[in-house]
This record gives structure tokens, sequence and C-alpha cells, in this order.
């Protein structure tokens, strides 16, 4: 079950576009943990840099 869901701009996709194979696998495995964990933690480092639509 997804918390949420996660909607990238146009940044991130170029950012996550120009990274290797490897870590763009790692980068969307992270996003789709979170999207399911209802961990704290995960977002420990985005207080106020997360909004709700």
């Amino acid at each position: 079950m997804k918390n949420f869901e996660t909607i990238f701009l146009e940044a991130a996709n170029e950012f996550i576009a120009s990274l290797d194979k490897k870590s763009a696998s790692k980068v969307f495995y992270n996003i789709d943990l979170a999207e399911q964990t209802n961990d704290t933690k995960i977002f420990k480092k985005l207080q106020g840099e997360i909004w709700e639509t």
C-alpha cells in the first residue's frame, strides 16, 4: 500500500537521467521503499520541503 505518490520536477528527472543505471535504480528503489513505509526517519532531512496536494 502506498502512503503517498512521488511526483518529480523536471530538474529531478534530468538529474536521475544523468546517473549511471545502477545509481538510478538505487534512487528509484529508495523512493519506492519510502512510499510504502511509514518511517519518519526517512524524511528527517526534508522538514519543510514536502508539500501535500
